[in-house]
């Protein structure tokens, strides 16, 4: 009697083992495509489910100008790094200028948005459920860089 529990002990662990193994590699598996996938391609499909309880969907708008007359942002670049997740996400903004990316909830991301001839934005934002943002993306003008030359211009000067 006692062989057979210590046999169906042994076989109901031998099960949960296997299990948990599968799970570990196919856990794997996703992480690698994802990476694969932000390296690989301009425009990222994630595999993640949209009905995830564990992911939302955050979708970016991105306009030029302001008031009636905004003009959407195509082909932007919008990345996401998990701040305190590994899990980051790409795409690009279509003809309308919008973007949905995948993230988990409950946890920050670092969003930086690129598109040329416009000045880069980069936020930083905690997931809580699906989220629609905004931006009204301002012309480069070179200003900062101007600001850059002053300053050094000025070191230059106390230096003489």
């Amino acid at each position: 009697m006692k062989k057979m529990k210590v046999s169906v002990l042994m076989t109901v662990l031998v099960v949960l083992a296997t299990f948990a193994f599968a799970v570990t590699v196919d856990a794997v598996n996703m992480r690698t495509q994802q990476a694969n996938q932000i390296s690989g391609q301009k425009h990222v499909i994630n595999d993640y489910n949209p009905q995830s309880l564990f992911f939302a969907e955050i979708t970016f708008n991105l306009y030029e100008g302001t008031g009636c007359g905004c003009v959407p942002v195509r082909n932007a670049s919008i990345t996401a790094w998990g701040l305190d997740v590994d899990h980051n996400t790409s795409g690009f903004t279509d003809n309308d200028g919008k973007c949905i990316l995948q993230m988990e909830i409950n946890y920050n991301y670092r969003v930086t948005i690129e598109a040329e001839g416009f000045q880069t934005v980069m936020y930083d934002f905690l997931v809580i459920d699906n989220q629609p943002f905004v931006f009204h993306l301002g012309e480069k003008d070179g200003s900062s860089l101007k600001g850059v030359s002053l300053f050094y211009n000025s070191i230059e000067e106390m230096n003489k």
